[in-house]
């Protein structure tokens, strides 16, 4: 018997045993069985898919025909990655292909052609018989089988491994690029995702907002039954957001937490194959989880959590490199909103400290430019401003006299009515005011009021004759508010004005002295403002919670 090889190697091969132990158990291995086909359209011939180790049959491309495998040729099979052809000199050329393992057992695809004409080989006859076929049956078998001289046969076996190889690559360039479509397709939604969080990262949005935007986005991309944010927030309290079914309350939550305390929190906490542990045991149904830190620095605001991916899957380096990113941002943004926040009550500090400047030089007036500040912002509320504009407005009434540090003290405590030069000095204090805050580059918003508020809508005001809508509105609201509790507050040389004579003068002045529209929006709030008035005291503290609001700085 000669046997003769060929050098022909496929360039994408068997899968290697962890590869086909992953596959699913089938009954015929489906990378086995379709190579095996391909093989037979490709020479033409029936082929059987044989163990290498047995010879037992697993699957034939013709299996209504005879077939018959002589032991010389089982003998001499084997897991080769080269194709064989073994001439037993009875006019059949049987020739062995390589196939993936089937179910993790070594196979291989065999096959014969006849070498001459006419050859009536003894192995297929018995094979014939064995299959009860007649005579007819068996001559017209034989006359169609296909010839073929080893030669030949060489160059078909050659061509049919040339082609499969190239049909698995190009199968595997196939998968490629699929695969490719779908981590580009991941990546877009991810880019989307951050994008989406980055474009919300203003000061006035709460931290819980930007929390709930990650949450709505997050399932899209990481599919798994629960997605959840732990957040602390010391102006908007705690808050534990879920989307979809967790496995734990806030309190398993903390206790979760605390149970890894030891954890280096700069890297996710990713657990998995949970089921059958202490864990696990502690926290039924949970299967896998992954927890990261939401922090920015050493500042630490909270917990981003994804538990129990679809499908069995486990958590890994895509799901932690994402989470990390949503809760780096989410991080910053809470650290960005404590840091305005410090900003803004260190600014809010120095404006009273400048105001309690003011009160030291002229005692009778002492709340005054505090009741003024949230007069006019409960009216600035009236009349829709968003909050930025309410907290300018604040600021700028705290501010509205500080000008009147520079008038001299004898003017501003003089117990009777003043003379006309020096009314003259009190009215510069607004220019004064201005000159004071104009080099202070975050209060440049409250200067139109400052400077403004004492300019009369029908243009007879100072220090500028401003008229009508000339007038900046935060300076003809901080006129309405200033005008109403000069007027219903004691002095020295008069008591405050009933409130019903003080109401007649801002309604006859509505349209000559202030703008109407402010007068109309203090007469539907003037309750509020009066609760205002009667609850205010210098020692109340936040001044934002006198009379009953309850706003946020």
């Amino acid at each position: 018997m000669a046997l003769h090889t060929l050098s022909t190697t496929r360039d994408s091969e068997l899968p290697s045993q962890s590869e086909q132990a992953a596959a699913p158990s089938q009954h015929w291995n489906e990378a086995a069985l379709e190579m095996l086909n391909e093989y037979a359209v490709v020479l033409g011939v029936p082929l059987t898919c044989v163990e290498v180790a047995t010879g037992k049959v697993r699957a034939r491309t013709q299996p209504d025909e005879p077939f018959v495998l002589p032991k010389m040729v089982q003998e001499k099979l084997s897991e080769s990655r080269e194709p064989r052809i073994f001439d037993l000199n009875t006019g059949v050329a049987w020739f062995s292909l390589p196939l993936p393992r089937l179910e993790g057992i070594p196979v291989v695809a065999v096959g014969f052609m006849l070498q001459r004409p006419g050859v009536r080989p003894n192995d297929l006859i018995v094979a014939a018989s064995q299959a009860d076929w007649s005579q007819s049956q068996l001559d017209a078998w034989l006359e169609q089988l296909p010839v073929c001289t080893p030669r030949t046969l060489f160059r078909f076996l050659a061509a049919a491994v040339n082609l499969s190889v190239q049909q698995d690559q190009e199968s595997a360039l196939r998968k490629e690029v699929d695969d490719l479509a779908t981590q580009l397709e991941y990546t877009y939604e991810e880019i989307c995702l951050l994008h989406a969080l980055t474009q919300n990262l203003q000061i006035s949005r709460a931290p819980r907002e930007l929390a709930e935007l990650a949450l709505q986005r997050l399932h899209c991309l990481i599919k798994a039954e629960a997605h959840a944010i732990w957040l602390d927030d010391p102006k908007g309290g705690a808050h534990f957001l879920v989307e979809g079914d967790i496995p734990f309350d806030e309190l398993g939550m903390a206790r979760f937490i605390a149970r890894f305390e030891g954890h280096d929190w700069s890297r996710p906490l990713v657990k998995n194959r949970i089921k059958g542990t202490l864990l696990g045991a502690d926290y039924p149904g949970l299967q896998n989880i992954i927890v990261v830190s939401i922090a920015e620095g050493m500042h630490r605001s909270g917990w981003l959590v994804c538990c129990n991916l679809s499908q069995g899957r486990e958590f890994g380096t895509v799901e932690a490199r994402l989470l990390s990113s949503i809760a780096s941002i989410l991080g910053t943004h809470g650290r960005n909103i404590d840091l305005y926040r410090q900003h803004d009550e260190l600014l809010l500090s120095f404006v009273r400290s400048l105001v309690s400047s003011l009160d030291a030089k002229d005692a009778y007036t002492r709340g005054h430019s505090e009741r003024v500040a949230l007069i006019a912002r409960r009216i600035g509320e009236q009349l829709r401003l968003p909050e930025e504009d309410l907290y300018d407005i604040y600021l700028a009434g705290l501010l509205h006299d500080i000008g009147k540090i520079g008038v001299d003290d004898s003017i501003l405590r003089k117990p009777g009515q003043l003379t006309d030069e020096e009314f003259k000095q009190i009215q510069k204090h607004p220019i004064i005011g201005y000159n004071i805050l104009a080099g202070i580059k975050n209060l440049q918003a409250v200067i139109p009021g400052v400077r403004h508020h004492h300019e009369a809508w029908s243009g007879k005001g100072y220090p500028d004759g401003l008229a009508g809508e000339q007038i900046p509105l935060m300076a003809r609201i901080l006129a309405v508010a200033d005008s109403y509790d000069a007027m219903g507050s004691d002095r020295p040389y008069r008591n405050g004005m009933p409130i019903e004579t003080l109401e007649g003068i801002l309604q006859r002045g509505a349209g000559q002295q202030w703008d109407a529209r402010v007068i109309e929006a203090y007469f539907a709030v003037r309750d509020d403002i009066k609760r205002i008035c009667e609850t205010y005291s210098p020692n109340n503290g936040n001044l934002l919670r006198v009379g009953g609001f309850d706003e946020q700085l």
